[in-house]
């Protein structure tokens, strides 16, 4: 059975306290983000995901566009996802706070999808 943490999101400060979730060591947000910056594309699009997170943090409406509901396809647990263009952070809502499980890019959203749905049901399961 997978080992969870949570480290919070020093980057992201309000109200709403912003968690990502560690499994087994491997933080996916922090994975994500030196991908992309690797890669040198869509880099400015990851400042705009945590600018999102830190409007929702401060209890502050974002378009629909940018913020959403999301199906875990776990009961009792809600998720949401952040997007921009080109990329998408999904997390759920937890007793302490959100917590970003996973992200990725749009053209990949399929698989991703996938990913996060699996690491959420793991989660729950190692509460239990």
């Amino acid at each position: 059975m997978s080992k969870f943490a949570l480290d919070e999101m020093n980057n992201v400060n309000g109200v709403i306290t912003f968690y990502r979730l560690i499994e087994d060591g491997v933080c996916y947000w922090n994975e994500f983000c030196v991908e992309i910056e690797k890669e040198g594309t869509h880099y400015e699009q990851v400042f705009a995901l945590t600018a999102q997170m830190n409007r929702k943090a401060n209890l502050q409406s974002l378009a629909e566009k940018k913020y959403h509901a999301y199906d875990t396809k776990v009961t009792g647990v809600s998720g949401f996802e952040f997007k921009t263009k080109d990329l998408r952070a999904y997390g759920i809502k937890d007793e302490q706070g959100n917590i970003i499980i996973f992200a990725g890019k749009k053209s990949n959203q399929d698989d991703d999808e996938v990913t996060f749905r699996s690491i959420v049901k793991r989660y729950t399961e190692s509460k239990r």
